[in-house]
């Protein structure tokens, strides 16, 4: 038992990649019925693995459709084992979690607003799963027994993953989108803007962004701690930057922004400081302009169809300096026009509308632009004439139109907790960071359904219960 406890990760790795090799259902579900086993075997390393499971996600279940369930079925088999575990014990402190019950009334109200509303069990069983799966998270890392090592294992583990994303988001770029994808990805029709951006397995380029993001304050921590690999380290965050760079997620960037200019100032630690611009410089001097250079000789070199350089190709001198018309670009008259007319401003002014018909509880999830309502009918939708795939991408307009006033505030209680509980635990960096982490979600929540982004959750839940244990990030 203890070697198998002791190899527990490579097994857990080699499941998954097997599940690749042979993409058939059957094989990824039986891989995950042998990853489920080692609940009782390792919980720790069964963690790790959703750190590698869910920012590739979409990848995985696209290549093996049994994966799809995985993580999800993970973190409930873990959840469950620890409850009974705790309560055998006695073990289990609820006191310590009293501050989550906002935002457990916040889906109350949903649930209830969505069944007076008319929506069926399954789409709000569906949504629910696509918020409360990996808010979990919090309750299995703040029970377990996490040592810094045990950290620091997780770290290491994700920017060897991280550096592997990248490196197939680059290839993605500089071939455009035609080598080591699912094939249905490359016959995505994108218009010339978002063919430029890097989708990498996330599938999704303002997904992928906020994983990097997270990661290079991540790497920081394993540059300040690990003193014989400072280089290599260093040399992992201009790659990320780097690629970071070539998703043109403005949100994003303006999210981290402010929570890297927060965290600066509040640690005073003008290492980071270094650190942060270094990696910003070099990853576009090394990265950026040197894969936008290659990719536009690829592009030309190659012969392709007409059709498809009349919907990919974009003029050179256009994409060298695409970063910087992402940002001029966000307040031009053309833009706020299309924003209004179909855009998220139009999904504002929309949500507004019906709010003030269901101020009080709102309408109920799976109602209005997000996860359900992608796969299942809204009943909503005939009424204030709104197409069928509409995602609101605007976390405030989603929570205000479904659960109303009663959820607003309950989500905003939920925030206030959460800052006041963060500041008690006084952990020193971890606590920082998990507030900043806090702060670039709040601002995300401008631009994306942050709630549904299971690689950010994942991480923002996992430090939010990290908090509730000793510094394990940067003490020594």
């Amino acid at each position: 038992m203890k070697l198998l406890e002791k190899l527990s990760l490579p097994i857990l790795i080699v499941c998954l990649l097997f599940s690749l090799a042979v993409p058939h259902p059957i094989v990824g579900y039986t891989a995950t019925a042998l990853m489920l086993i080692f609940i009782v075997i390792n919980k720790k390393n069964l963690i790790l693995i959703l750190f590698i499971y869910f920012p590739a996600r979409p990848l995985f279940m696209e290549l093996n459709s049994g994966l799809t369930y995985t993580g999800d079925l993970i973190i409930l088999c873990l959840f469950i084992s620890l409850l009974i575990e705790k309560f055998k014990k006695k073990e289990w402190s609820t006191a310590k979690y009293h501050f989550t019950l906002p935002f457990w009334l916040y889906c109350l109200v949903g649930v209830v607003a969505s069944v007076l509303t008319g929506v069926g069990l399954i789409p709000i069983l569906f949504e629910l799963r696509a918020i409360l799966v990996t808010f979990l998270l919090l309750y299995i890392i703040g029970e377990l027994n996490l040592e810094r090592k045990d950290i620091f294992r997780f770290l290491k583990v994700t920017l060897l993953f991280t550096i592997v994303l990248c490196l197939h988001g680059l290839l993605e770029k500089i071939f455009s989108r035609s080598i080591l994808l699912p094939h249905a990805w490359e016959m995505w029709t994108l218009s010339s803007t978002n063919r430029m951006r890097i989708y990498g397995a996330a599938a999704n380029p303002n997904v992928f962004a906020l994983f990097l993001s997270i990661q290079l304050f991540f790497s920081f921590f394993l540059f300040q701690a690990l003193k014989k690999y400072k280089f290599s380290v260093f040399l992992a965050s201009i790659l990320i930057f780097g690629t970071l760079l070539l998703t043109y997620s403005r949100g994003t960037m303006i999210a981290f922004g402010i929570a890297t200019l927060v965290f600066t100032i509040w640690t005073k630690n003008k290492t980071f400081f270094k650190f942060a611009l270094g990696s910003f410089v070099c990853g576009l001097l090394l990265i950026y302009y040197p894969v936008l250079f290659t990719s536009s000789k690829v592009e030309l070199s190659a012969s392709v169809p007409m059709e498809n350089m009349t919907i990919g190709s974009t003029p050179i001198s256009e994409r060298e300096h695409a970063l910087s018309n992402r940002f001029s670009d966000m307040f031009s008259d053309k833009t706020l026009h299309q924003s209004t007319e179909w855009g998220r401003l139009y999904v504002v002014f929309k949500g507004l509308e019906i709010f003030m018909d269901h101020p009080i509880a709102g309408t109920g999830l799976a109602t209005f632009g997000d996860s359900a309502t992608l796969s299942f009918p809204s009943p909503i939708y005939q009424e204030y004439q709104i197409g069928e795939r509409m995602y609101t991408d605007n976390q405030y307009i989603q929570i205000l139109v479904q659960t109303g006033l009663l959820g607003f505030l309950s989500v905003f209680v939920f925030i206030l907790l959460t800052f006041r509980k963060i500041i008690k635990t006084s952990n020193g960096t971890s606590a920082v960071f998990t507030i900043c982490l806090m702060i670039a979600a709040l601002i995300a929540g401008l631009f994306y359904n942050i709630l549904e982004d299971k690689t950010f959750t994942l991480i923002f839940y996992s430090c939010l219960g990290f908090c509730l244990h000793k510094d394990i990030f940067l003490k020594d």
